[in-house]
């Protein structure tokens, strides 16, 4: 059968906006040639909504973009254009029908990716079986509208408008721009990736704009002769004087910020994915990451309109679109994994029957995915019967695809749809909640390690960054009311611990500090969440305790504008402390820079290397030289970064270290209990004698110390950040969703990425053993490099245990981490990195 119409890219093209002809035209043309056509041309050029309307006075809608409210939602809609075959895409294996009908296009069941008994995704869609296993999935099936049209250009139109079997003049998602942004007209607010903005961007009033899927060309060079062009554009529109001249002028200079905006977000275009669809969802997390306004970002590609060799052709387009669901969740930073979802659509469906041509026709009703960390995974509608259908006979629907859109605008955008859709549709109920909540099973997303996003356009830092060693001293204790009310921290609750200016650091330019964060007499198992002052809580933990033992790790933590980290305790009731043993800001004097090393043992009191043989007792110090060893220079080191464990204890108790020659302050770096093996990294200026001076309390201990690095004059600058999770096993981000066990090493993309740029040098590592099924130990070297004989983490099973991991970046801007002796599952968070 034939299905008489225009191509799907005619009636893409015949449905897209660019530029209109009006009599403004022309000096509309001039303007865009001048700032760089592509980098908001939509709106620039468009109708309603435009940037030179409003300079000759037709709308008064604002120019500036900015970031989107703590509680709005962003939607990502896919477009799968031409048509795609819902029953290649959900499977319904068991049904003889489909095995009849589809003929040699029907996939077996066991080239499927089960989701119940009966049903299986595309063999091509691993990353949307993932989400599904984690209930992160809704399929929303049988999706189509009565007295369907098999044309693309009328059904693609309906689609687009929300309203269908009639003349369209507007989309669903702009009439939701002219009325739903909260009082707002930021033009800003709705985005295509590609060349012209779809109909259904477009409103009554108001339109999306375009960002192109590569880096805006004019506005972001920053050479000489650019800069000079830009330095005379910005000076015209400073002197534009009254009438028409003011705004036409400040929309150059607009222009010019956005594509300045927009230079350091998206990479070239050398740096994206090949397949068109997966470059641009990466841009579209990257517009998303970096929080300048948008709402809703759309993107869509083709040919799903598969009339003949649908087998190659649509194993392809799902493949694609595969990748760019992963893509697109390996880029976006995880603080907004509970604020996206995306959606997808399609014009139509494809006939049950196959055709001659090994492919199908313009069918009707076919499934479509809605996938987000606060998406209620499942199965929603009805699969269409495929029973008693004749050759040309298409499947009934079961949603109506205006209660699909009204579920999304209700559930995740804020409301809307009676207005937008001219009328009331059914609820699908697809959301546990509203945007920013947590959801029951968590909030990660992510490509199963299988994806390495392009090489991050994050600029590196040029400002100072110096690290200033200090004595220890105690900020915080909550059992004294030091630093904090005289209380333990309840759960779900957390304390604002102020630095700047607190026991001697400075009141004002601090941008990190270096402290050890103690658990202490914990009532359940819990975890510590750090991070910087008046930002939102990140997803990551610092580290995690149970009952009956006190649990310390070192933090590098940025502080906030406020001059406050925050201190947050997940479960049970805990009291906390906070020494301090270095800090950084933009000043050299007296400040250092890093020098990473090779892991090397410094002393081991088992063996008596760099110590006395025997166990450390308690109340006696022991001075341990520093200098000249284990990579650390004789000369110029200020301070030593050190992995220090506490072996095999015989009681309760702690460790000190501290500079030799200094005054010891009441502090700890290792808290443990009878026979334990706990590790603690340990950042500490060197003291006399190029020396660290080490004590135990409670107990005798065998110690045991691993050179990471140093601090001197020269080296690479300390950048903080707030914490990002670059690695779980427990559930596919960064690596395989399965246990490191013996024998197998995570191979794990540091730079480049989540904030760090491509030329970070080393990184900062919070590192999480969890689920450990035997004693064992977990060590963090540079990717191409031999496993050193050093360990970070030492695990026994059952047990939680986080320590801080200062890294070399090796090849493939990576890390590689091994546990040798028994299986467990890792988190890695990234809290900083080191550039030169």
């Amino acid at each position: 059968m034939l299905d008489p119409d225009i191509s799907t890219a005619d009636a893409l093209r015949h449905l897209s906006f660019d530029e209109e002809p009006t009599a403004a035209a022309l000096d509309r043309r001039r303007f865009l040639r001048l700032v760089g056509m592509g980098v908001g041309a939509g709106v620039v050029a468009g109708g309603s909504g435009s940037l030179l309307d409003h300079a000759f006075g037709h709308d008064p809608s604002a120019w500036a973009a900015g970031p989107i409210g703590a509680d709005d939602g962003v939607l990502v809609i896919i477009g799968m254009y031409g048509g795609n075959d819902g029953l290649n895409t959900v499977v319904p294996f068991t049904d003889p029908n489909y095995a009849e009908m589809h003929g040699g296009l029907a996939i077996p069941a066991n080239q499927t990716l089960r989701l119940n008994s009966s049903q299986g995704l595309n063999g091509n869609l691993p990353t949307l079986k993932r989400a599904w296993d984690d209930g992160h999935l809704a399929v929303v099936q049988g999706i189509g509208y009565a007295n369907p049209d098999l044309s693309h250009f009328n059904s693609m139109a309906y689609w687009m408008a929300g309203r269908p079997n009639a003349l369209p003049s507007s989309g669903w998602m702009g009439r939701w721009l002219d009325g739903y942004l909260g009082g707002t007209n930021d033009l800003y607010a709705a985005a295509e990736v590609g060349t012209s903005v779809p109909l259904h961007l477009v409103g009554n009033h108001k339109k999306g704009t375009v960002v192109g899927a590569s880096r805006p060309g004019y506005g972001s060079a920053t050479d000489a002769r650019s800069e000079r062009q830009y330095a005379a554009i910005r000076a015209m529109a400073g002197g534009a004087g009254a009438g028409w001249r003011a705004p036409v002028g400040q929309a150059f200079v607009d222009q010019l910020d956005l594509a300045r905006t927009l230079a350091p977000v998206i990479p070239d275009e050398d740096q994206l994915p090949d397949a068109e669809i997966v470059a641009k969802l990466e841009v579209a997390a990257r517009l998303v990451n970096a929080n300048l306004g948008f709402r809703v970002v759309t993107a869509g590609w083709g040919d799903f309109d598969s009339h003949a060799g649908q087998p190659g052709q649509h194993a392809d387009r799902m493949a694609e679109l595969d990748a760019a669901i992963s893509r697109f969740f390996a880029v976006l930073d995880p603080a907004w994994a509970s604020r996206v979802t995306v959606m997808t659509f399609s014009e139509f469906g494809r006939t049950p029957w196959d055709n001659d041509g090994a492919g199908t026709d313009h069918g009707t009703s076919a499934p479509h995915f809605v996938i987000g960390a606060n998406v209620k995974g499942g199965l929603y509608g009805q699969q269409p019967s495929l029973a008693n259908l004749r050759r040309w006979d298409r499947m009934a629907h079961h949603v109506d695809f205006r209660s699909y859109y009204a579920s999304i605008l209700d559930g995740w955008m804020g409301g809307g749809s009676s207005d937008v859709l001219g009328g009331n549709f059914e609820q699908l109920g697809l959301f546990h909640g509203p945007p920013g909540s947590t959801p029951p099973n968590g909030i990660v997303l992510g490509d199963g390690g299988t994806v390495t996003p392009s090489p991050s356009p994050t600029p590196v830092p040029t400002g100072k960054s110096f690290f200033h060693p200090v004595s220890p001293v105690r900020i915080v204790d909550t059992r004294e009311g030091i630093g904090a009310p005289r209380q333990p921290i309840g759960p779900g609750q957390r304390i604002r611990v102020k630095v700047a200016g607190a026991a001697g650091l400075p009141a004002t330019g601090l941008t990190a500090v270096i402290a050890n964060v103690t658990a202490v007499r914990p009532t359940q198992p819990m975890h510590f969440t750090v991070y910087p002052g008046r930002v939102d809580r990140p997803e990551t933990s610092n580290l995690n305790a149970v009952p009956g033992r006190p649990v310390p790790n070192l933090v590098a933590m940025a502080v906030g504008d406020d001059g406050y980290i925050e201190i947050y305790n997940s479960n049970g009731q805990t009291h906390c402390l906070v020494d301090v043993f270095g800090y950084t800001d933009g000043r050299s004097n007296g400040g250092a820079k890093f020098n990473p090393t090779a892991p090397k043992r410094l002393f081991d009191s088992r063996n008596g290397t760099g110590m006395r043989r025997g166990a450390l007792a308690p109340g006696v110090a022991v001075d341990v030289q520093v200098a000249g060893k284990a990579g650390v220079p004789k000369t110029g080191a200020t301070a030593v970064v050190v992995n220090v464990t506490a072996v095999n204890p015989d009681q309760p108790g702690h460790l000190r270290v501290t500079p030799t020659g200094r005054t010891p302050a009441t502090t700890s770096n290792v808290n443990f209990a009878a026979g334990d093996v706990v590790p603690n990294l340990v950042i500490c200026e060197l003291g006399d004698g190029g020396k660290l001076r080490m004590d135990a309390t409670g107990a005798s201990t065998h110690v045991v110390g691993d050179v990471f690095g140093y601090f001197a004059d020269g080296g690479e600058r300390l950048i903080t950040m707030a914490p990002r999770r670059l690695l779980d096993t427990r559930d596919g981000t960064g690596a395989p969703k399965r246990p490191l066990g013996p024998g197998r090493r995570v191979d794990l993309q540091v730079a480049g990425l989540k904030g760090v740029p491509a030329a970070a040098t080393a990184v900062v590592l919070n590192v999480t053993a969890t689920k450990v099924a035997g004693a064992s130990h977990v060590s963090v070297w540079p990717r191409g490099g031999s496993e050193p004989s050093t360990s970070n983490l030492n695990v026994v099973a059952g047990q939680t245990i986080a320590n801080l991991v200062i890294c070399r970046v090796g090849e493939q801007q990576s890390v590689s981490l091994a546990n040798p002796l028994a299986g467990c599952d890792l988190v890695a968070d990234v809290l900083g990195y080191f550039v030169p």
